[in-house]
């Protein structure tokens, strides 16, 4: 269920904050007198939903999936640039098997080889490949700029509030899930 559609023409309400008068109202029809928490999670579905989309588009444009982007990411920034495929796998909550045809495709792109684990002889490890960290590095500096950029209209304080309320949502998901 992709929620309802935001409008092109945003409002202001009398404190400022933007919102869409057309998912306001088909909200409020919905869910009666207090639409707020929809209304939010909406905005918030959007928002993910538009950096999903800007993500894959410049994977795409270094060549990559963003799949594999988040597999070459995890490796970049881990111990040696290196990780087990179970973790990685685990880190992403995908199936083994998707991470190990992920691995292939990289692997084959020469971006990652898979090297014995040491510490357990049953497990195997990816790890970046000098073409890898080559890619990882030229990337992660366009990648800085443009998540900048991107969150360039927000100040210090708004970044804080942002980061807090996306991560005080992921907490409250998370323990109502475990109710479930």
């Amino acid at each position: 269920m992709s929620g309802p559609k935001f409008s092109a023409s945003l409002a202001q309400d009398s404190a400022g904050r933007l919102y869409d008068p057309a998912v306001r109202a088909s909200l409020k029809r919905m869910a009666g007198a207090d639409s707020r928490p929809l209304e939010a999670v909406s905005a918030l579905r959007l928002a993910a939903k538009r950096l999903h989309d800007a993500t894959q588009r410049w994977a795409e444009s270094h060549g990559l999936t963003e799949s594999r982007l988040q597999i070459l990411t995890y490796l970049y920034i881990s111990p040696g640039h290196q990780l087990p495929l179970g973790a990685l796998a685990e880190a992403q909550s995908l199936a083994p098997r998707t991470v190990t045809g992920l691995i292939d495709n990289l692997e084959r792109d020469g971006l990652v080889r898979r090297i014995p684990d040491p510490s357990d002889r049953r497990s195997v490890r990816a790890r970046l490949t000098k073409a890898g960290l080559a890619r990882m590095e030229a990337m992660r500096i366009d990648a800085t700029a443009r998540q900048a950029a991107g969150a360039g209209g927000l100040n210090t304080s708004q970044l804080a509030e942002l980061r807090h309320l996306c991560l005080l949502l992921v907490r409250h998901v998370d323990s109502i899930a475990g109710e479930a």
